[in-house]
């Protein structure tokens, strides 16, 4: 019996880039929230919320030894009315994500400075759509009765950022 080996070597290189992708599910519908008169006389108003929630989806590729990322949120434009807070919860990770996901901050209450919601990103992907990520729920909260003003009506602008720590 008589066998030949004969070896090649090839030489291989990677390239592989830093990614920090950011996107909101439904991306077409806006968040409504408003006060309701209360059906009888002495109770609290009502809150309409409608298309409150969306869902956080993010890809994130990081040097190795780099810091983690977080993503922060704020208000970019317009003005909270008097009497009121804008509130988000961020809910725990879902779905079909994989890697160094994060931790999510349950509820702040929304200004003009940047604020984390989810901190320690790694390298990971939340998966795509609804169901997928981190689900945001926006609410109001009555906070002075007195200084309500029933003229009152703003749009906000609401920025999320995902970077470095």
């Amino acid at each position: 019996m008589f066998a030949q080996r004969n070896e090649k070597d090839i030489n291989a290189s990677f390239e592989l880039q830093e990614i920090a992708l950011l996107d909101m599910k439904p991306s077409n519908t806006n968040v409504t929230l408003a006060l309701v008169a209360p059906k009888d006389s002495g109770e609290k108003a009502g809150i309409i919320m409608a298309n409150n929630s969306k869902w956080l989806n993010f890809t994130s590729a990081i040097r190795k030894g780099a810091s983690a990322r977080n993503v922060t949120v704020k208000i970019d434009g317009g003005n909270i009315p008097k009497g009121l807070l804008l509130k988000l919860n961020t809910a725990p990770c879902q779905g079909r994500g994989k890697g160094v996901l994060g931790n999510n901050v349950h509820v702040i209450t929304l200004s003009h400075r940047s604020q984390s919601i989810v901190q320690n990103i790694g390298g990971a992907y939340t998966g795509n759509g609804v169901g997928n990520g981190y689900k945001l729920t926006y609410f109001l909260e009555i906070q002075n009765y007195n200084d309500l003003d029933i003229n009152a009506s703003e749009t906000i602008s609401v920025s999320l950022t995902l970077s470095d720590f």
